[in-house]
């Protein structure tokens, strides 16, 4: 799995630098939006799309379940189908079982205290940051502080914020969250061992 994601990495650092040969022309995406970039080269690698009209929909507030589906596709995994999972809200004939499933399983997402995972709810800013720094590899023992600020500190140590500077617990739209994850593809990813220390 190392080398897939090492794989797709590369790839993605390499076609980053030629954004322009993914142009995708979305009608409400300009070249002066500071997602324009950030949009094209998603779509071009196949991790985001736009909709039948020919719109991204920037703006467009993006779900707990769609973050789960754009973690998965931006780490390169293939997600075969639906799929039973940790949670009682998300039924295995949900659209996102099989990513929210994948995700859970490499402790990329949380449930809440009551075993939900609220799949419909509005991913927050910090929410979906912390769901990148899992999925690089950080655990909480890897970072300093506590929730959220450990994470958005971490987050902005990588880079990830160096596009979108947005953090907090607003719903986070698709703009935003597609620099977030186009900012993260030339991070390192991971493994926390048991000292709480990151190795790449």
């Amino acid at each position: 799995m190392k080398k897939i994601l090492s794989i797709a990495l590369v790839l993605a650092l390499v076609l980053g630098s030629f954004a322009t040969v993914f142009a995708a022309d979305f009608t409400d995406v300009k070249d002066s939006d500071k997602f324009n970039e950030a949009v094209n080269v998603l779509t071009g690698l196949g991790i985001v799309s736009g909709y039948p009209d020919g719109t991204y929909k920037p703006n467009k507030v993006v779900t707990r379940a769609e973050m789960a589906a754009l973690i998965i596709n931006s780490l390169g995994l293939t997600v075969s189908g639906r799929s039973a999972t940790p949670f009682s809200d998300v039924s295995e004939s949900h659209w996102a079982s099989g990513f929210i499933a994948y995700a859970a399983s490499l402790n990329i997402i949380k449930g809440y205290p009551d075993g939900t995972f609220k799949p419909g709810n509005t991913v927050s800013y910090n929410e979906a940051l912390a769901m990148i720094i899992n999925a690089l590899g950080y655990t909480p023992e890897a970072l300093v502080g506590g929730w959220p600020g450990a994470y958005v500190n971490k987050a902005r140590g990588l880079g990830i914020l160096d596009t979108c500077k947005m953090t907090g617990s607003d719903g986070a739209n698709r703009g935003d969250i597609a620099c977030y994850l186009y900012d993260s593809l030339d991070c390192p990813l991971g493994k926390t061992d048991k000292n709480g220390n990151f190795n790449p």
